[in-house]
């Protein structure tokens, strides 16, 4: 038995009639006619009294009444469960972001969306790459922005931009300021990194490797957490670090840092990747927020520019 033969049993008890209930419900009398008849030959009994005064509910039908009644509640309340999912009020995002592009792109990102959808609630939740890779599969973060090389089976990978590499020290007090160190010396000096699972450690890696060295060969005296600790770090002479340029723009204008260029390195960037849960439809507004960076012509995608160093 379907929906569509319970639908018709409150209006035949209201009405009292299958003709009005026909007219109502937008079908022909033999119609109802035959879906009550389908009902009555599943279950063997009969529903409905057929009398000159109308039509009345058997003991039976009165059973089959207040079942009809509870299934269309049921199935009421089910398409307004499913619309607030698919088209809430109110709707929630969590995204997830990697340090630099948490810090430097998705404040100016998530300010352009919420001016398209003013409605949505969105909460932001930044760590280092793996971090946020592990709550992606687990469902804790809707979608991500992470940099780096990711290689996860369990998630869909789309490159949004690059992001440059520079390598800072504190300001030269000598009066001799060099310009380019090699990694030989480099190595050999002080090096603050960020901790394991940042997505920084496998770029030093592939970009160091060719040079025969690994991150292991360098005199790391500290591992930190964020960004801003490791400048701080480096500002206060504890030792010389490789961070994205954008995220020490404003101390490089200040003058309280200085890069320097690698002489075996041509560069060094850091990709930046929309990253989703494979094999599964995102939530309609984090589909949105997909389309909204993905756009060929006009992606949302945005950092948080300052003045040019």
């Amino acid at each position: 038995m379907f929906l569509d033969q319970l639908e018709i049993v409150p209006v035949i008890t209201q009405t009292r009639s299958f003709s009005k209930a026909a007219k109502l419900l937008h079908l022909s009398q033999p119609a109802i006619s035959s879906k009550v008849q389908a009902m009555e030959d599943y279950y063997g009994v009969k529903f409905f009294h057929r009398t000159a005064q109308g039509v009345t509910l058997t003991e039976a039908g009165k059973i089959l009444a207040a079942y009809a009644s509870r299934f269309l509640d049921m199935q009421k309340a089910m398409g307004q469960d499913l619309q607030q999912l698919t088209h809430p009020a109110n709707p929630s995002l969590v995204i997830g972001a990697s340090c630099t592009a948490g810090n430097y792109a998705m404040p100016c990102s998530i300010r352009a969306f919420k001016e398209k959808y003013p409605e949505v609630n969105i909460k932001l939740d930044i760590a280092n790459t793996a971090t946020i890779l592990h709550k992606l599969v687990h469902k804790e973060v809707d979608v991500a922005v992470a940099e780096g090389i990711i290689d996860n089976p369990y998630v869909v990978v789309h490159h949004l931009d690059i992001q440059k590499l520079v390598l800072i020290c504190p300001p030269c007090n000598t009066g001799k300021t060099r310009h380019e160190i090699s990694l030989r010396e480099l190595k050999a000096r002080p090096f603050v990194v960020r901790e394991k699972g940042a997505a920084i450690h496998g770029v030093l890696e592939k970009a160091f490797s060719p040079q025969g060295y690994s991150l292991k060969d360098f005199h790391v005296v500290t591992e930190m957490s964020s960004i801003h600790s490791v400048k701080a770090a480096v500002q206060g002479g504890l030792g010389y670090s490789i961070v994205p340029e954008i995220a020490v723009q404003d101390e490089l204008k200040e003058g309280t840092l200085r890069t320097m260029s690698i002489k075996e390195i041509d560069s060094l960037a850091i990709d930046i990747n929309l990253v989703y849960r494979i094999n599964e439809d995102p939530l309609p507004i984090a589909q949105k927020f997909i389309r909204f960076l993905l756009h060929p012509q006009q992606s949302g995608f945005c950092w948080n520019l300052r003045e040019a160093v």
